[in-house]
Formats: C-alpha cells, structure tokens, sequence
C-alpha cells in the first residue's frame, strides 16, 4: 500500500510489511488542508491535463487573470464553456467571479501544475498525488504549500513501482510515454490501496519516537483513529 503521512509530509509505499520507497512530499496549506483518504490507486495519467478546481480559480487564477491579461495564455490554460466549446478569455469579464462557471484546463507540458504524471483514485474532496514543475519546494523544511493534493518527489519511482504488476509498463515504457507529450491514461492492473494519515508521532523502532508539528491542530480528533483499514 502507499501510505501518506500528511504533517510529516512524507509518502512510503510499503510491500510484505517493509517501507521500500520514501519520498518527500508537499501537501495542503493550513488553509486548504489535505484530507484522509482510504482508497485505492486505480489509474495513471502520463503527461494530465490540470483541470483546475473551482476553489483555485475564485482564490488564485481570477485575481492573477486581474493582475496579469495575459496568465492564462502564458500558463496555457484554455477556457471552456459547459456545452464544451471554448471560450476566449478577452471576452470574459475578469471583475467578477463570472468566470467560475468555466471549466480551466491547462494542457500537458512543462508549464503544467502537475508536469509529467498523475496518481489517481477514488477520492470524494477529488484530491489526487502527482508530480510538479516546482521541484525546489522540495528543499523546504515546512512543505505545506499545495491546494490539498500531494506532489511527491521523484514519483516516477513510485508510480513504477505502482504499475510494477500492469503489463507493458515497466520504467522503460513509462518514461518513453513521458516522452511523446501526449496524454496517456493508464489502468492499474491491481489497484494499490491508499491511506492518506495524520500522524503527528509514531514509532520507528525501540525507544525511538518520531514528532511531528500538529500543523492542522487535529490532534486528538476522532475521525483520525487508525482503524482495520490499515
């Protein structure tokens, strides 16, 4: 399973009862926290599109779209209409929130706020795990910078190790698709469950304790008890 420890900001995918992958992650500000989630890894997307949330587009892309005209294009995010068609941004009026009736969508590439893959499952605050173009957040020693989903740091390791049962998708493949730009969903042969957690203090062996800083202050919470899930 892959496990995310949300104020450690760390992932680990554990198999037979041992962590063999760690990564440092980045997940949601004290604003705009990242949920627990019990689910399972169904698909991959190599090389997403963003859709961008409603919420981001009230609070960051209408107020940048104020500031800046030309964001959007810059960003390559294309705006759509609810009958699908597009629409063009110089006819939207950017001084209200009108605009939050579109859908945004930015195309794959390296301005993508999701870069080169996404790791999805079912998830009902549609939160999801994936890459980013803004690897040096990395670096920091509070990380809790995201909208509520997690960029994981060198997650191409962990979605091979994810798809490590689908056929046709071993790392070669893989990064061959990363290659092409083009958007390639992909099935999860055998879904890996998903357990997004908030452990502020946990054991790593005898006589020693790992603690975390309490960021969400939900110590105590009885939503977060660990269950059977686990």
């Amino acid at each position: 399973y892959v496990l995310v420890d949300i104020p450690a900001a760390q992932v680990e995918a554990v198999e037979n009862d041992r962590v063999v992958l760690r990564h440092t992650a980045i997940v949601g500000k004290i604003d705009r926290q990242t949920p627990i989630v019990n689910s399972k890894i169904n698909e991959i997307i190599v090389n997403p599109y963003w859709n961008a949330p409603v919420s981001i587009v009230r609070k960051d892309i209408i107020p940048l779209m104020r500031k800046d005209p030309d964001y959007l294009k810059n960003s390559h995010i294309r705006l759509f209409a609810p009958d699908g068609s597009e629409v063009d941004p110089m006819n939207v009026d950017w001084s209200t929130d009108d605009a939050a009736k579109y859908r945004f969508r930015q195309d794959p590439g390296s301005e993508n706020a999701m870069a080169s893959v996404k790791i999805n499952f079912p998830s009902p605050d549609g939160v999801y795990m994936h890459d980013t173009p803004q690897q040096s957040l990395f670096g920091k020693m509070l990380r809790f910078d995201s909208s509520g989903c997690v960029r994981v740091q060198n997650v191409r390791d962990l979605v091979t190790w994810i798809l490590r049962d689908t056929p046709g998708w071993d790392r070669q493949h893989f990064e061959a698709a990363i290659r092409t730009g083009e958007n390639t969903p992909i099935q999860v042969t055998n879904p890996v469950p998903v357990h997004f957690l908030y452990l502020s203090a946990w054991s790593t062996g005898p006589g020693v304790v790992q603690f975390r800083d309490d960021v969400y202050a939900l110590d105590g919470n009885n939503e977060l008890q660990i269950t059977s899930a686990l």
